[in-house]
């Protein structure tokens, strides 16, 4: 019994190679999110301010995401695989492009939450540099 399980569990994870990256990707960002979100109620309210259940959405977030993402590529994977493959020559474009919107979801809210302590807004930030970069190249041409 013991070596049928240790086989399910060595296939299971095998299964899930592909989709590994992507879930640490999507963790990580959440994790981000909860350092950045901690940081801001302790700047605004101080250490008391802190609860346990808004520290558990952290959890519901992280499971919620990995399942979706496994799931995703479980159904492009066994189900679309083959209709996509006419269409689109990218491998594992559905699960990618959800796990990227998990990921820019994770990093507009630390944005906010990063705006909201320092006054800074990294997004708008970014785009004047992108602007002048691009300034910058049409000079040159």
């Amino acid at each position: 019994m013991k070596t049928k399980l240790l086989l399910f569990a060595f296939s299971l994870f095998t299964l899930l190679a592909p989709v590994k990256p992507m879930v640490l990707m999507a963790i990580f960002t959440i994790i981000l999110d909860m350092a950045f979100g901690i940081w801001r109620t302790v700047k605004k309210n101080g250490w008391a301010s802190i609860r346990s259940r808004r520290l558990s959405n952290t959890i519901s977030k992280s499971l919620l995401y990995t399942g979706a993402i496994v799931f995703i590529f479980m159904l492009e994977k066994f189900i679309l695989a083959d209709l996509l493959a006419y269409f689109i020559s990218v491998d594992l474009l559905m699960t990618k492009a959800f796990t990227a919107f998990c990921v820019f979801t994770e990093l507009k809210s630390i944005n906010e939450n990063y705006h909201s302590v320092t006054g800074v807004n990294v997004w708008e930030k970014f785009m004047q540099f992108v602007k002048r970069g691009k300034e910058q190249v049409d000079q040159l041409k």
